[in-house]
């Protein structure tokens, strides 16, 4: 058997560690799992309006609709993959320095 005394003093040190942890990583450095999807999804959505209303203003603006219309409507989605993809690496970059 273990002597109590060790026990303690082992269990004193990991909880020590673990609070120290807990003080350096603070409430502000985290997001929580709903802020994260609402982050990448905002990042798609954006990038498809961006794109979306870039294509229409141009149609309108040269006569040409729909072309640019679908040629920035589908650059906007690339782009908001791509935004969603980077800042999908961001957090999980953030989570494994944690």
């Amino acid at each position: 058997m273990t002597d109590p005394d060790e026990s303690r003093e082992d269990f004193d040190r990991r909880l020590n560690e673990a609070r120290r942890r807990r003080e350096t990583t603070g409430p502000g450095n985290r997001q929580t799992a709903f802020g994260q999807a609402f982050r990448l999804s905002s990042e798609m959505v954006a990038g498809v309006l961006v794109g979306g209303f870039i294509g229409w203003w141009l149609d309108y603006w040269l006569g040409t609709a729909p072309w640019l219309l679908l040629l920035f409507f589908f650059l906007g989605v690339a782009a908001g993959i791509l935004n969603a993809v980077r800042a999908a690496r961001e957090m999980n970059k953030q989570s494994n320095e944690e």
